[in-house]
C-alpha cells in the first residue's frame, strides 16, 4: 500500500457550456500528473475542445473563461481529448485522480468514457478535492478552488482556465496531503475509507469566520487611508480606500457585507497594508494610482481594457483618440460621448432624421432605434417643450442646441438633489423596449443632458490639468494644498489659509491646444473632481486656481461642480 505522498495522482479540470452532458459540452480539458512529495509545479497541458455541429458558446461563458470563436481553430475533437488524457496514466484501468468538484466533472467525464470506450470499464478514481477541504476546514466561509488556493497560499487569475485550475489543484492537494498526513490518512485506501464516512454536523455560524484575526483589523488607525488586502504569500488581492481604515476595513468582514464575490476573496486575506493619508480626498487619489500599479484580481473599478482616452470635433460627430486641429473637445471616456449634442445640433439644423441620427439623439445602438414616426411625433413634442431652442430661427443651431442641452442638465441636476432622485434614476435604467413619442423625447433630453455634462467636464478637466486646489474638508480644521501640474500630483502641504499666495500656473485659454490625456491621467483627475463635489455637497470648502489672480469664486464653483 502507498503513501499518499508517494502516488502519481492524475488531476483533472473541464470547463464546460453547461451544467451537464444534457445541456452543455466540454470547451476545454486539462490535466497533469501530481505527486504531493514533490515541490515542484506539476507539468499540465489543456487544450480548447472543438464544439458539436451547431453548438455556441454562451456569452457568460466567453467572458468567464476567456474563450473567443478564433480559439476554434486550435480545438481538438473529444475524442481525441480523451484518448490524450488515458495516455497521461498509461492506460490504467482505474487512475487515481483529484479533481476540484469530482460530481461536475465526472458526469462529462462519464459520458465521454460510455462513447468512447463504451466496453471498457471508467478508468478513473477520482475524489473531491473540495470535498475534503469542507472536512478539515470546516470554519471557512468558501472552499471553491480560488479561495481554497488563495488560503493556502497560491495565486490563482478569476479567468476560469483549465492549465490554471490544474496546476492550483495539484498545489492544493500537496497542501491537504500533508494535513491527512497529519491526521494519520496516508493512503488512498485510507483517504477513501474517510470520506466514505458521514461527514460530522456543520453549524452554521451567525456570521463568516475569516482566517484573519480580528484583531488584526481592529487595531487599523482610525484614520483616512489606503488598505491592501494580502494573500499569505504576498499577492494583493484588493486595494480600497477609506475615510477612517479602522471602520472600512472592518465593515467587510460583516455578515452579508460586500459583493458574492467577497467571501471568495476575504478567505484568501493572510494581512492587511495600510498607507494614512492627510484626507479621504487624497486617499481616493492614491487608491487610483494603486490600483493602476499593482491590478489586484479583485479589483473591477478603476481598471480599463482601452486605455486611450478621445477628442470630439467641433460638431461632435467624430472623434479621434489624440488632439489635433480638427479633434480639439476633450479629454472624452468613449469616443461617442459627445455623438447626441451633435444628432440634436443636426436635427436643429433642420437634417433629415436618418435611422443613425434617431439612434444617436436618443443615446441607444442602432438596435434600438425608434421607427421614424414614432421618432417624429417624439420631435414635435420636443418642439412644444423647447420652441426657443428647436424653432427654426436665424440664430446659430449649434448655439441653440447647446443652450437647450445645459437648461436640460441644470434642470437634471436639481432634480436630482431632490427627493425624485431615485425615480429618476429608476426611469433612466429602464430599456428603451417599446417608443412611444413621450419616451422618445425624455430619451433625447436625457441623452442631450449627459452629454452635455460630458462636454462641460472635458473642458473642466483641462483647467485642472495644470491648477492649485484648496481644500477643507468637512468637520475639519485642516486646510490643505494639492499643486497639480501636467495632470500629475505634483505637492502636497498644509495651507494656513483657504486662499492661495500669487501661482504661477499658467491659465489655458480657448486658442491653446488641449492638453493629451491617457487613462491614467483621466482618471486621476477625474477622481479628483469627484471628491471635490463632495466636498463642496458636504459642506467642506473648496478653491480652484488656475494662474497668478485668476480663480474661479466660491459660489460659482459650486455650481460649476454639480454639473461636471
Amino acid at each position: 500500500m502507498r503513501a499518499l505522498a508517494d502516488l502519481d495522482v492524475l488531476i483533472i479540470d473541464c470547463q464546460t457550456t453547461g451544467a451537464s452532458p444534457a445541456f452543455g459540452s466540454v470547451l476545454e480539458l486539462g490535466w497533469g500528473v501530481a505527486r504531493a512529495n514533490r515541490a515542484e509545479t506539476v507539468a499540465a497541458r489543456a487544450h480548447w475542445i472543438a464544439l458539436p455541429e451547431g453548438h455556441v458558446v454562451p456569452r457568460q461563458v466567453q467572458k468567464i473563461t476567456g474563450y473567443e470563436p478564433a480559439h476554434s481553430a486550435e480545438a481538438i475533437v473529444a475524442s481525441d481529448a480523451w484518448q490524450r488524457l488515458r495516455a497521461a496514466v498509461q492506460g490504467a484501468a482505474a487512475a487515481p485522480a483529484a479533481i476540484h468538484y469530482a460530481r461536475f466533472e465526472l458526469a462529462f467525464l462519464r459520458d465521454w468514457s460510455a462513447r468512447f470506450e463504451p466496453e471498457t470499464p471508467f478508468p478513473i478514481d477520482a475524489v473531491c478535492v473540495h470535498a475534503i477541504a469542507c472536512r478539515l476546514y470546516p470554519d471557512l466561509p468558501r472552499q471553491s478552488l480560488r479561495a481554497l488556493a488563495g488560503y493556502l497560499g497560491h495565486s490563482l487569475d478569476l479567468t476560469r482556465r483549465s492549465l490554471g485550475h490544474v496546476e492550483a489543484t495539484a498545489f492544493v492537494w500537496r497542501k491537504l496531503c500533508a494535513e491527512l498526513a497529519s491526521r494519520e490518512i496516508e493512503s488512498w485506501e485510507q483517504l477513501r475509507a474517510w470520506l466514505s464516512e458521514r461527514a460530522p454536523a456543520k453549524a452554521r455560524p451567525k456570521k463568516p469566520k475569516y482566517p484573519i484575526a480580528t484583531e488584526r483589523y481592529k487595531a487599523l488607525p482610525d484614520e483616512p487611508g489606503v488598505y491592501r488586502f494580502l494573500r499569505s504569500n504576498g499577492d494583493v488581492l484588493y486595494v480600497g480606500k477609506a475615510a477612517s481604515l479602522k471602520k472600512r476595513v472592518a465593515s467587510h468582514f460583516l455578515a452579508r457585507a460586500g459583493t458574492p464575490q467577497s467571501p471568495e476573496m476575504l478567505t484568501q486575506v493572510g494581512d492587511i497594508q495600510v498607507t494614512v493619508v492627510p484626507s479621504a480626498l487624497e486617499a481616493a487619489v492614491l487608491e487610483n494610482e494603486t490600483i493602476k500599479r499593482l491590478d489586484p484580481p479583485y479589483n473591477v473599478q478603476l481598471t480599463a481594457s482601452d486605455p486611450r482616452v478621445w477628442y470630439s470635433s467641433r460638431d461632435f460627430d467624430a472623434a479621434a483618440a489624440s488632439p489635433g486641429e480638427q479633434s480639439l473637445i476633450g479629454p472624452l471616456a468613449s469616443e461617442y460621448s459627445l455623438r447626441p449634442l451633435g444628432a440634436l445640433i443636426a436635427l436643429a439644423s433642420g437634417a433629415s432624421a436618418s435611422p443613425h441620427l434617431r439612434s444617436q439623439a436618443v443615446g441607444v445602438s442602432d438596435l434600438w432605434t425608434p421607427d421614424e414616426s414614432v421618432f417624429a411625433a417624439g420631435w414635435a413634442e420636443l418642439v412644444r417643450r423647447h420652441p426657443a431652442e428647436l424653432t427654426a430661427s436665424s440664430e446659430d443651431p449649434r448655439r441653440r442646441a447647446l443652450h437647450l442641452a445645459k437648461k436640460l442638465l441644470l434642470a437634471r441636476a436639481l432634480t436630482k438633489a431632490g427627493e425624485d432622485s431615485a425615480a429618476l434614476e429608476a426611469e433612466t435604467a429602464q430599456k428603451p423596449e417599446g417608443w412611444d413619442p413621450e419616451r422618445v423625447a425624455r430619451h433625447v433630453e436625457r441623452a442631450a443632458a449627459q452629454s452635455y455634462q460630458t462636454y462641460r467636464r472635458a473642458r473642466w478637466l483641462q483647467l485642472l490639468h495644470d491648477s492649485d486646489v484648496v481644500y477643507r474638508e468637512p468637520d475639519s480644521t485642516r486646510v490643505r494644498l494639492l499643486q497639480v501640474r501636467a495632470g500629475e500630483l505634483a505637492a502636497a502641504s498644509d495651507v494656513a489659509r483657504a486662499r492661495l499666495p500669487p501661482s504661477r500656473v499658467r491659465v489655458p485659454t480657448a486658442l491653446r491646444a488641449p492638453a493629451e490625456f491617457d487613462r491614467a491621467k483621466y482618471d486621476r483627475l477625474r477622481i479628483l473632481t469627484t471628491e471635490l463635489k463632495r466636498i463642496a455637497r458636504d459642506g467642506g470648502d473648496v478653491a480652484v486656481h488656475f494662474g497668478p489672480t485668476r480663480q474661479i469664486p466660491a459660489q460659482l464653483l459650486a455650481g460649476v461642480l454639480r454639473v461636471i
